[in-house]
Order: structure tokens, then sequence, then C-alpha cells
């Protein structure tokens, strides 16, 4: 008996691997077709389901963040979030940034949308600004969010310095990247399992619409991540935004920093049958491998950095650097005296 469910959690896994590699395959090979269909798809049910296309919409914009002040012709800090992102990553940064006098706004959109539909997104959310709009802002983004706001920046189609020289949006002085994947990231091959994470929050939280898990996109995004796409390729072959001052920050797991790894390991492990446990340290084994010395455990270092800007690396994983992971830890993440540092609120 033992044998035979052994044999088949075996078998089941190498199922799942061969279907997961095939996929892979097919969307290294297709994936402008894969994009055309996949927003073909997003497109017709938008259509089809209007009611619940326009609830999802009144979600995404630029909103204040709680307890943010009130008042025109102030500076203030739009905070950009990833993807597959349920919400908290700025959990530990924004009553900082309140504290300090700061007003701050969340920019939050379809974050399974190409990236350039996000980054359209942002600029028409920037010209509604309207009385109450700042003079000047800084942006600080989170992984997939600092590629949204450079392409925001810099597209020609969105020609940011001419909204700016004609006042229709506020003038971009800062933007802080915070593991950001400026030259792809190969586990955006596995951002279904973020994407069932993200799915499921959404679901136990009470505030979710079906049909959501197409509505905000349908991993369009996963595909301008992998290293080498198109979306990419153009965004890095364009200049830097003029008057902008920039900084990446990322992030570097060492001999002391892999607690969030195995945290997650032994969650996996709770939910998996003992015989199948062995899997998951492998799991562990490999993440660890990959970010030891490399990089956070989902973007390393070099894909991080960008010619001419500072980059400042600390320690911890790709959320630990910017927020705490246990509800009650009073621990610092290491980005946020950074971010301080360039906001001159430190």
């Amino acid at each position: 008996m033992k044998n035979r469910r052994k044999r088949f959690w075996f078998i089941l896994i190498v199922l799942v691997l061969l279907i997961f590699a095939g996929y892979q395959i097919t969307l290294q090979i297709y994936d402008e077709d894969s994009r055309k269909i996949r927003t073909s798809l997003r497109e017709a049910v938008q259509e089809k389901y209007p009611g619940e296309a326009d609830e999802m919409r009144t979600r995404y914009g630029i909103k204040p963040a709680s307890g943010s002040m009130e008042g025109a012709g102030k500076s203030g800090v739009i905070l950009v979030h990833g993807i597959d992102e349920p919400g908290r990553v700025w959990v530990n940064l924004t009553p900082v940034l309140l504290d300090r006098g700061l007003r701050v706004w969340m920019l939050l959109y379809p974050n399974d949308q190409p990236i350039e539909e996000s980054a359209r997104l942002f600029s028409r959310e920037l010209a509604l600004f309207g009385k109450n709009a700042p003079e000047k802002i800084s942006i600080v983004a989170f992984s997939m969010g600092g590629l949204v706001a450079r392409e925001m920046l810099t597209s020609p189609e969105l020609d940011y310095s001419r909204q700016v020289a004609e006042k229709r949006i506020p003038e971009v002085t800062q933007l802080i990247m915070v593991g950001t994947p400026n030259h792809g990231s190969d586990l955006a091959r596995f951002r279904i399992f973020m994407e069932f994470r993200e799915q499921v929050t959404s679901l136990l939280s009470g505030d979710y619409i079906w049909l959501q898990g197409i509505l905000d996109g349908v991993g369009e995004a996963g595909l301008d991540l992998l290293p080498g796409s198109r979306f990419l390729e153009t965004l890095n072959g364009r200049p830097h935004p003029d008057n902008v001052t920039m900084a990446v920050i990322a992030g570097m797991i060492g001999k002391g920093e892999s607690d969030d790894i195995e945290e997650f390991i032994d969650g996996m492990k709770s939910r998996m049958p003992e015989n199948a446990h062995n899997l998951a340290t492998q799991m562990g084994d490999l993440l660890n491998s990959m970010a030891a010395g490399v990089g956070d455990g989902l973007v390393s270092v070099d894909s991080a950095r960008l010619d001419g800007i500072p980059l400042h690396v600390v320690p911890g994983t790709h959320l630990s650097i910017i927020r705490n992971i246990r509800e009650k830890s009073r621990r610092i993440p290491p980005a946020i005296p950074i971010i301080l540092e360039y906001l001159n609120v430190d």
C-alpha cells in the first residue's frame, strides 16, 4: 500500500512537471501569439460582461492612502505595487511616510494585463488629479511596478515631458525602484502560483468578483517580464527620463537571510502528504541556491541593475526587503531607510 501511494505521488509529480515544461516551451515559441489570444479573451469577457468589468474598473486608479492629509500644491509620493500583489507590500512603508507628513497615494491597476496598458492607466490617472494635484511627486515602485513607472515616463506615445510642460500632469522628480526586474526574471514562468495566491486572498477577503482572474489580465504581464521579451527590449532601448532622479534597491539573500524561504517550504509541507515532503525540501534547496549570492530569490542583482543608475544592495528576500513577513515583527525592512534618504525625510 505504501509503495503504491509513493508511486502515485511520483507519477503525479512527473506529469505536473511534464505539463508545465510543455507549457513553458509553447510559451517561448508562441509568446506573441499567446499574448494576442489572451488579450482577445480578456476583451471578449469585458464586452460580454460589462457590469463586472465596470465594477473592476472602480477598484483601479490613484487612491489616497488611509490617513494621508489633504491640501493642494504639496509634494507627495505615489506607491506602485508589482504583479499579483494582494496589497500588503506597503504595510511597513506607508505609516513611516505618513508620520513624516508626506501625502501618500497608491496606484492600483490590473496587474496581469500588459505593462504598456498599466502605464497608460498611470498616465491617465495623473491627469485626473485636478485642483488637488501636487506640484511634484516621487514614485516608489515595487517589483514590476518599476517597469510600469519607467514605461509611463519614457513611452513616446504617452509623451510624459510634453504633458508636464503643458501642466497636464505633476512633475515626477524621483523614481525609486525596489526589487524591479529591469532585465526580466525567469521565475515569471511560475507566476501562475502567484496568481493563484492573489485570487485566493481576494476570495477569502470577501471582495471577490467572478471573472476577476480574467478581467485583471490573463498573464500578459508575465510574458512582458520574461528576459528578452519584446517589451523589455523596447523599454531598455530608450534613454532614462530627463530630470528624474532614479535609484535601484535590490535584495540579496545571505547565509542568515533564508528564514522566509524556510517558512514558505514548511507551509508547503504542512499541506502535502509526508511522502512528498522531499519534493518540497528540494524546491527550498533550489530557491536558496538561486538566491544565495545572486539576488532576492525572484530577481537577480544583475536584472535589477540599470546603467548609470545608483544601485543599493540590501540583505533579504524579494518581499522582506520592503516589508516584514511576520505581522508582529518590529524589524525595519532594509529598503525603507534608503527610500527615506532619497525622499529627504529620514
